[in-house]
C-alpha cells in the first residue's frame, strides 16, 4: 500500500532490489530497481520523512551499484558507482569514500586494474579525513583482487600505500 512518500517508496524498492541481488535473482532485482527509479523520478514531497534528507540521486546510484556488484555485473556496477561519486557533495566525505571504494572494487573485479588503482588512491586520500571500517574492508578486498597486477606501476603504488595504512588494534 502507498506510504504517501515516493522517495520512501523508492528507498524501500532499492532495499528490496538489494535483497534480490543477494539472492542472485537478476529479474527480481531489475524489477525492484525500475520501481525505485520510477518512484524517485516523481520527486520530493512534503510527505517525505525528515530523516530521509540523505536520500538523493547519489545515494540511489550508490545503492544500485551495490546491486549490480552483488550480481557480478562489474561494468554496470562501476558505471553507477562512478555516477554516485561524481554526484556526491564532497562535503560528505564518508559517502564519497564509500562510493569511490565501491568503484575501485568494481573496476578491479571487472578487469580494469589501472582505473581501480586510481580510484583506490582517491579513497586513500579521503581516509585521511574520515574513518570507516566498512570502507577499509572494501579497500582491503580491492587490494586482494589487484595483487596479481602488482607489476603495474599504478597498482603497485596503490598496494604499497594501502599496506602502509595503520591497522586497527
Amino acid at each position: 500500500r502507498p506510504l504517501g512518500s515516493d522517495r520512501l517508496m523508492s528507498l524501500l524498492a532499492l532495499r528490496e532490489a538489494g535483497g534480490w541481488a543477494g539472492l542472485a535473482d537478476r529479474v527480481g532485482c531489475e524489477q525492484a530497481l525500475a520501481r525505485a527509479q520510477a518512484f524517485f523520478d516523481r520527486g520530493p514531497s512534503d510527505a517525505d520523512p525528515e530523516w530521509m534528507s540523505f536520500y538523493g540521486r547519489a545515494e540511489l546510484e550508490g545503492l544500485e551499484a551495490q546491486c549490480w556488484s552483488a550480481l557480478g555485473d562489474w561494468p554496470r556496477a562501476a558505471r553507477h558507482a562512478r555516477r554516485a561519486a561524481d554526484l556526491q557533495d564532497p562535503h560528505f566525505t564518508r559517502n564519497l569514500a564509500l562510493y569511490s571504494a565501491e568503484l575501485a572494487d568494481d573496476l578491479a573485479r571487472g578487469g580494469r586494474p589501472d582505473e581501480a588503482a586510481g580510484a583506490g588512491m582517491r579513497v586513500l586520500d579521503l581516509l585521511a579525513e574520515v574513518q570507516s571500517s566498512r570502507v577499509g574492508t572494501m579497500l582491503a578486498g580491492t587490494a586482494r583482487v589487484l595483487l596479481p597486477h602488482r607489476r603495474n606501476p599504478g597498482v603497485s603504488a596503490f598496494l604499497d600505500r594501502h599496506a602502509a595504512l595503520p591497522r586497527p588494534a
